[in-house]
């Protein structure tokens, strides 16, 4: 009877520690989406071209970075961020095909003039507190938006 028991608490003990995080795979991807996301993003400020940015992101996603990114390449300035902290919290998965996490994000940037190469900006330990929601796109996992949010909220 004892190891009958023993059996049955195991077998227990392996449902409820699955159960724990059944969506494991699904934050792994997430966060695997996030941060190739960031990356191509500040490659994108840094080379003046967001168009690899689609990779990860929708179009109209895309299409508000390129704005913001236009702009600073109008007034002669060209961004280089480096991405020094992330941190996720609040996964949710509302279907199988959309997801949303917060992150907490701290970022260096530096300005440069395009004519002349010269720094005219340095920025260390920026931090956002953000929301991204993403959709699943045939297989790919994409982001959909990225919003600023007040941190704790």
């Amino acid at each position: 009877m004892s190891r009958f028991v023993h059996i049955v608490t195991s077998m227990t003990l392996v449902f409820v520690l699955s159960g724990c995080d059944r969506h494991a795979d699904e934050k792994r991807r997430v966060e695997e989406t996030v941060r190739r996301y960031n990356q191509l993003l500040a490659q994108g400020y840094e080379s003046l071209n967001m168009t690899p940015l689609t990779e990860v992101a929708e179009m109209e996603q895309a299409t508000k970075v390129y704005s913001h990114m236009a702009a600073l390449g109008e007034a002669r300035t060209r961004m280089i961020p480096a991405l020094r902290e992330i941190a996720f919290s609040d996964f949710r998965f509302p279907n199988v095909s959309s997801a949303s996490v917060r992150t907490r994000e701290v970022w260096d940037f530096r300005h440069l003039n395009i004519d002349t190469g010269k720094v005219t900006r340095d920025e260390k330990g920026v931090v956002y507190h953000l929301a991204y929601r993403l959709a699943l796109k045939g297989d790919r996992l994409m982001v959909r938006e990225v919003k600023s949010v007040e941190a704790g909220n």
